[in-house]
């Protein structure tokens, strides 16, 4: 029986590794996920803990995704400040620019406790206005954020991309990047 556990265990891991994820992230995942394959994929995924743990569940709601530029280096407080600049840019966008159309999933997402995600980019801005256009095409508002230039980073950098929508849409867009550290 120990060796039917081991061999399951062992495969999984095998899995996990065939996806691009070291040995030891796998071992965390699975330990993590009680050794299921799927939720320790989810979880490395970046789908976060909570949604790994209601993989099965259908009604995913809503959730407003960041993805920082970790190219600039930018601090843990110029992070946080670019971010927020983020979510009021996002909000602005859909209270009153041109995706009044989420308005109603907006306060879905307020009633459901304002689900937010902060990822790390792929190391630069052409990657985000790849993201960025990739969400239009899905329809999904979106936010890019330049900074002003007065502190860390130069003028007109691009820092922070915030989008907004169903879960199962901006996952499309952003299920593959990590969770910012």
């Amino acid at each position: 029986m120990e060796d039917s556990l081991q061999e399951t265990t062992d495969t999984s891991l095998q899995v996990l590794m065939d996806m691009g994820f070291s040995r030891e992230e796998s071992e965390e995942a699975l330990v993590k996920n009680g050794y299921s394959v799927e939720l320790a994929a989810a979880y490395l995924l970046n789908l976060s803990e909570e949604v790994a743990e209601e993989w099965e569940d259908v009604d995913e709601g809503y959730k407003m995704v960041f993805v920082v530029n970790s190219d600039l280096k930018m601090s843990i407080g110029k992070t946080a400040a670019q971010v927020a600049h983020g979510c009021l840019g996002l909000y602005r966008e859909i209270e009153l620019g041109s995706h009044q159309e989420s308005r109603d999933d907006l306060v879905a997402w307020l009633d459901e406790g304002q689900k937010k995600i902060v990822l790390s980019g792929k190391k630069n801005t052409d990657a985000l206005v790849k993201l960025c256009t990739k969400a239009k095409d899905f329809g999904i508002p979106s936010h890019l954020v330049k900074d002003a230039g007065h502190t860390e980073v130069a003028a007109g950098s691009t820092t922070v991309l915030a989008l907004f929508g169903s879960e199962e849409t901006v996952n499309k867009v952003t299920g593959s990047l990590r969770l910012l550290k």
